[in-house]
């Protein structure tokens, strides 16, 4: 059995998607496309909401995350970490960051 999942349900209680994950969950954001996940072991995960499925490969912080909020233009994610720190990570493509 996995530790940790994550599971999105309609409305109406119907389960349509589920995911394992390798690491706890300490903080969690939606957009209309994404899931934002920090984890507890210094991680920072971007998944798809539909499928749960990883869009990017985890993006590793030095120390636990506590927050994490995206912007209201959705350009960048903003990560709050266990030592006090305020991080800033470019979202989208690189030409629009």
């Amino acid at each position: 059995q996995d530790r940790f999942a994550l599971h999105l349900y309609s409305v109406n209680g119907k389960l349509l998607a589920s995911a394992a994950l390798e690491r706890e969950v300490t903080a969690l954001c939606l957009t209309e496309d994404f899931v934002v996940l920090g984890t507890r072991e210094c991680g920072l995960e971007i998944r798809e909401l539909r499928s749960l499925r990883a869009a990017v490969p985890p993006v590793p912080m030095r120390v636990p995350v506590h927050s994490v909020s995206v912007t209201k233009e959705k350009s960048h994610i903003l990560v709050g970490l266990e030592d006090g720190k305020l991080i800033v990570v470019g979202a989208g493509q690189p030409t629009e960051v």
